[in-house]
């Protein structure tokens, strides 16, 4: 048997399926104890009153099926063997496993109904009632389970009042069939009330994990992939005040990619954006910290954050920006500079007296990086002492 739509390939109901399954599996043993537990009590009060043989081999067959539950149970715990299946295979185990307990319960009320003893008939049906009214909460996260418990238990244990055929028994025969209805309807409300329950969890946990997206989203440039300027300033002001409380020295290197206008007018925009998208790639790569930054802040204007950096430090790092996209060798014949699509990076660190918070370390950057173009381009200046 199969639990409750195994098999439908929609996402959402894989991840409900997966949720549900996971929490009758955790449910488990607390339902495998209890039916030991009333197994060894039943057959402690009704021996002597029906056959041992019968009672043992009853006992044998209900502590075989709870260990090959409990064994289902250790398989599905364990990560390795979990993951070899999916969780539809797991749930029909789950439910193959509470309908052998079922049959083993069912049998009971057969095998172990006392055919003179209105006593022993009564703790019977107590005992079996209150193993279908336990298994509700336990075995009703997926729908069918609980069923394949229920009415192998329910339906004998009507018969055998039935076949004894006076009418105090034919009336507890009604009642346990009412009994037994009105336990499938609250394993019903139950299992729906598990599902809204998992439903709401997994639509709060996809909503957490859409909005972290967006978010991110929001801060990377859509052209190049590297940060925008949100996730620049951003940065930026978390760094400073980390640099602040630390004593730390906070680097800003300000770049833009030399006569791109002309690049535009030569090659048109469409290759403009190429050259970009390589430009914004190999910049971001020539970084080798994780906690470095680099970002398009403009049109084909980059800047980068170097955290517990000097200002050597971070020259050194610009060098081995601007030598990273020469190294591509991108052909721009509209240059007056080189052959070849070039960078200009200024440099400016949070140590130099002029810089006293994060605007001052961008306009410090920016004017070295107007040094670097007035000398020319294609090359790194830093902030003037």
């Amino acid at each position: 048997m199969e639990a409750a739509r195994l098999d439908l390939p929609d996402s959402g109901e894989q991840e409900m399926l997966s949720a549900l399954t996971e929490q009758a599996y955790r449910q488990l043993p607390i339902a495998l104890v209890v039916s030991l537990i009333n197994a060894f009590l039943l057959v402690g009060v009704l021996w002597g009153g029906i056959e041992s043989a019968t009672l043992l081999i009853w006992l044998f067959c209900l502590v075989s099926v709870t260990a090959f539950r409990f064994g289902t149970l250790r398989g599905f715990l364990n990560p390795p063997r979990r993951a070899r299946v999916g969780d539809a295979v797991w749930g029909r185990r789950f439910v193959k496993g509470a309908c052998a307990a079922g049959l083993v319960w069912g049998g009971a009320a057969i095998f172990l109904f006392h055919p003179s003893s209105f006593t022993h008939q009564v703790f019977l049906a107590f005992v079996l009632g209150g193993i279908v009214a336990g298994g509700v909460p336990l075995l009703s996260p997926l729908s069918r389970a609980y069923p394949c418990f229920a009415i192998p238990i329910v339906l004998p244990m009507i018969l055998s009042m039935a076949l004894v055929g006076d009418r105090v028994h034919l009336i507890m025969g009604l009642m346990i069939l009412v009994f037994g209805i009105a336990m499938l309807l609250s394993s019903a409300r139950v299992n729906k009330l598990f599902r809204d329950s998992n439903d709401m969890r997994l639509k709060l946990a996809s909503s957490i994990a859409e909005g972290s997206t967006l978010q991110e989203m929001l801060r990377i440039d859509e052209l190049t992939r590297i940060g925008n300027r949100r996730l620049f300033e951003e940065h930026l002001a978390s760094e400073w005040k980390r640099a602040d409380r630390a004593r730390n020295t906070l680097a800003v290197i300000s770049a833009d990619v030399d006569h791109f206008k002309a690049y535009n007018d030569r090659y048109g925009h469409p290759a403009g954006d190429r050259c970009l998208i390589s430009v914004a790639q190999s910049m971001a790569a020539a970084l080798q910290r994780p906690g470095d930054a680099a970002a398009r802040i403009g049109g084909e204007e980059f800047a980068f954050i170097l955290p517990q950096t000097g200002l050597l430090g971070a020259e050194q790092v610009a060098e081995r920006i601007r030598k990273a996209v020469c190294d591509l060798n991108l052909p721009h014949a509209a240059s007056p500079i080189a052959e070849r699509v070039t960078v200009s990076l200024g440099v400016a660190s949070s140590d130099h007296s002029s810089v006293a918070s994060p605007a001052d370390l961008i306009r410090a950057s920016d004017a070295a990086l107007y040094e670097a173009k007035r000398r020319g381009r294609n090359q790194v200046a830093t902030i003037a002492p």
